[in-house]
Parts: structure tokens; sequence; C-alpha cells
């Protein structure tokens, strides 16, 4: 797997190659991120259900100054500690919690947020809800789901401002107004 864009373009990273995780292809990852925009600003990106951390390796590579990885798998964690750490990101923190257990213990606010769970994971409002008061206003929360899954256009003061279906997935953006 490799990078799309920004400084660490064409790097290449490591899957976790576990049964409970699956990555997001690269040709999705750059669509997600020209969804969003190719280069961000900000300094906190949130990866909370990291995996191989490609996704907050991404923003990163595109502008993102900080990113916070957290996956519950071990395994996966360190995958994303290695690839980190083999493309020098010294600004990463990384979290070894439950989704929700993270939430309500971390304190920073977010430019980005980045949502990948496991598909059989579909209440969407459970995971976006305590997500809300980490992102800052004008942040952007991005959503992988299952192409199937019922999301709302608005979320309290996140707004959906892009939707786009890949194969068996969809992405959804929301913004905070």
């Amino acid at each position: 797997m490799r990078i799309i864009g920004g400084k660490l373009r064409h790097r290449i990273i490591d899957m976790t190659n576990l049964e409970t995780t699956r990555e997001t292809q690269d040709k999705v990852r750059g669509a997600i991120f020209n969804m969003i925009g190719p280069y961000l600003e900000g300094d906190f990106c949130l990866d909370l259900f990291a995996g191989s951390g490609a996704m907050g390796i991404e923003a990163y590579s595109r502008g993102i100054n900080n990113v916070v990885f957290n996956d519950i798998n071990n395994k996966a964690l360190d995958v994303c500690k290695s690839n980190c750490k083999k493309l020098g990101i010294n600004e990463a923190l990384f979290y070894n919690k439950d989704y929700l257990d993270f939430l309500n213990n971390d304190n920073h606010i977010y430019d980005l947020i980045i949502l990948d769970p496991p598909y059989k994971m579909d209440n969407i409002n459970e995971i976006i809800t305590p997500c809300i008061s980490k992102i800052k206003n004008g942040g952007r929360v991005v959503f992988e789901m299952g192409k199937e899954t019922h999301f709302e256009d608005s979320y309290l003061d996140l707004v959906l401002i892009k939707n786009k279906e890949y194969g068996i997935k969809r992405v959804v953006v929301y913004e905070k107004k």
C-alpha cells in the first residue's frame, strides 16, 4: 500500500493483514482526500479506527501537523506505529482503547476526524455523536461505512457536505457549522 499525495507521496506502508481490519484501497483513499481537499491545514487529525494508519498518515502527508491514532487491536496499532516510525512521523500519538473510552477521555479538539469502523458497527449515531464535541467549527468528519448503512444528512452541528459510493462502501463527509 502506498501514500497517494503530499510530502510522503509514493512511500510504501505495511498493511495489517488482519481479518478484523479492512484497508482502504489507494484509489478510494485518493478520492476521499480529493473530496476534502488535496492539501490540508490544521493542527490535529484523529484516526479513530486506525488499523495500519493509512488514512491518518495520508492526512499528515497532505498538511495536518499532528495525528492521533486509536485502535482497539494491539496488532493493528503495532503496524500503525511501525509505519509512522518508518516514515519519520514523530508528531503522532497512539492509543489502544475502545473508541468510546478513547473519546470520553481525550482532551484534543480536531480539525479532521476519520472514522472507518468495522462494517458490523453500523449504528452511525452511536459512533458519530460523541465525536461532535471533539471537532472544531469548520472541521470535518470523514465516515467510511458499508454502502447499505443508514446515515443522516446532519447530526446536531454536523452537516453532510459529500456522499459518494465506492463498490461496497460509502464515504460521507460532514462539516461542523
